[in-house]
């Protein structure tokens, strides 16, 4: 792999840019972005000159980072077959595998759904790529995905909406949560920076607790909890608030959103 072309520098193309930059030093990577304001970011945070339009080159990565909505509009700018020689990765939600195939005439697709910490390469992306797509092109995405994080195939691209939904959705309730533990230290007189170490930490530990040690959440939960003590008496409020419950329709209406976007291209 020589060359990379980012399709729109918002905040997941630049942070691919930047995990380009990072782990793949010696791949040249083109840019098209329309916004004035982009263009200039990009020549000052990373001295690329950025073009308005894209025009594929063969054996080229082309990685998809603009609007779901604004596909349509994208391909039909473009040179009938002009991908076919190009391996495209798509990071735009709800758009399909089938669309991305048909209004590019090209079999070369992965689909991905990456996050936002891949701005601080630390972000979780779920791919899934074209039944007829070769190995080669398969470890290729995974390379340039893995810049910004975690990177997991799978094989049924149906999940994709749901990964839509805990990957790409995830950080944004998360960070709602996190904002109810700031408030909280907050009111109880603890300082901002003080609240933020907190909270950071906590949310931190628990994952690396989680990941490391294997533990159902449930057995951490319960493991945490003393019979009659504080975290039980607030468990308590959660459970009958029905905080699981609620989360979860959060993520059903997130992965039902998705697949909305989906219609795009049928």
């Amino acid at each position: 792999m020589q060359d990379v072309a980012v399709i729109g520098a918002g905040h997941m193309g630049t942070a691919m840019i930047a995990g380009i930059r990072r782990q793949m030093p010696s791949v040249r990577i083109e840019v098209a972005e329309q916004s004035a304001e982009r263009v200039r970011l990009l020549r000052d945070q990373f001295g690329i000159e950025a073009r308005d339009a894209y025009t594929p080159r063969p054996g080229t990565v082309v990685l998809l980072a603009i609007p779901p909505q604004a596909f349509e509009e994208f391909a039909a700018r473009a040179v009938p077959g002009s991908y076919r020689n190009c391996l495209v990765i798509s990071v735009m939600g709800g758009v399909t595998v089938a669309a991305i195939t048909q209004l590019l005439d090209t079999q070369r697709v992965v689909r991905s759904i990456p996050n936002t910490p891949s701005e601080v390469g630390q972000g979780m992306t779920v791919f899934c790529a074209d039944p007829s797509i070769g190995a080669a092109d398969v470890e290729a995405a995974r390379r340039v995905l893995s810049v910004i994080g975690g990177a997991l195939r799978v094989e049924d691209e149906a999940l994709l909406d749901d990964a839509s939904a805990l990957c790409g959705g995830g950080p944004a309730f998360v960070a709602h949560i996190a904002g109810a533990f700031a408030g909280f230290a907050l009111t109880a007189g603890f300082n901002a920076s003080q609240a933020r170490a907190i909270t950071c930490q906590v949310l931190r530990g628990t994952a690396d607790l989680l990941e490391l040690t294997r533990r159902d959440p449930e057995e951490v939960t319960r493991q945490v909890m003393t019979p009659g003590g504080t975290t039980e008496r607030g468990m308590s409020v959660l459970r009958q608030r029905n905080l699981h419950d609620v989360i979860i329709e959060a993520l059903d209406s997130a992965a039902a959103r998705s697949r909305e976007l989906g219609a795009i291209g049928k």
